[in-house]
């Protein structure tokens, strides 16, 4: 299992499974909100991290495409 490193809101580094991911959504300019795949209070849980939404898709598909 391969996990990928993002800087949360709070520059703490955050570890993030790519198969675990159940959707990535803009919430600022440049703060992406990033879904998993793991039951959290009848949700997902969700992990906001430093970066552009589709800057972080890219990082986590071209890392899912090159190991997955």
């Amino acid at each position: 299992m391969d996990l990928i490193s993002f800087k949360n809101t709070h520059d703490q580094q955050v570890y993030i499974n790519p198969q675990q991911v159940a959707y990535v959504t803009r919430f600022e300019d440049a703060v992406t909100v990033i879904g998993l795949a793991i039951p959290h209070n009848g949700s997902h849980l969700q992990l906001y991290v430093r970066g552009g939404a589709e800057e972080v898709r890219q990082r986590l598909l071209g890392h899912y495409h090159r190991n997955g």
